[in-house]
């Protein structure tokens, strides 16, 4: 089997999305996993830093990232708790890492539009979440009889 766009060159592997076989010069791996030139520029490999930042500033936005929509949103709902977010944030990094190295499959990568939105749109998850648990906190505190006025 020879490569697609170099009819003349043995092919060293098949691309995931399209199925292409591709020679070692059109090959690109993302996430340990080989693509042609053409699909990879529609992936982005897996950033543990980045599953990382989000998971530290929004507790459940680096489960999203890694395409964990459902322990994500147990972890947004239970961040305010310091164990769950904890839990979240290295959880983040090792599925990453884990993604990124090829050893596990991720539920849905999202596209590079998606990772952008999630760079830039940080800040204000951050402080409209901090400004929902603050608020939440306040007003248990509050039912609870608790009040800065008092003595």
């Amino acid at each position: 089997m020879n490569c697609y766009l170099h009819p003349h060159t043995p092919a060293v592997a098949s691309c995931t999305d399209c199925s292409q076989p591709v020679c070692e010069v059109c090959l690109a791996r993302v996430n340990g996993k080989p693509y042609c030139e053409h699909c990879a520029v529609n992936r982005h490999p897996q950033s543990p830093f980045w599953a990382g930042v989000f998971s530290f500033f929004v507790p459940g936005l680096g489960q999203f990232y890694n395409g964990d929509w459902a322990k994500g949103v147990a972890i947004l709902l239970t961040g305010w708790l310091i164990l769950p977010w904890l839990y979240g944030v290295i959880d983040a990094v090792v599925v990453a890492q884990a993604i990124a190295q090829g050893e596990r499959e991720a539920a849905t990568v999202p596209p590079g539009y998606l990772v952008l939105a999630l760079k830039i749109g940080m800040l204000g998850f951050s402080c409209l979440y901090i400004t929902l648990a603050w608020i939440g906190i306040s007003f248990m505190l509050t039912a609870a009889g608790w009040s800065a006025a008092q003595p």
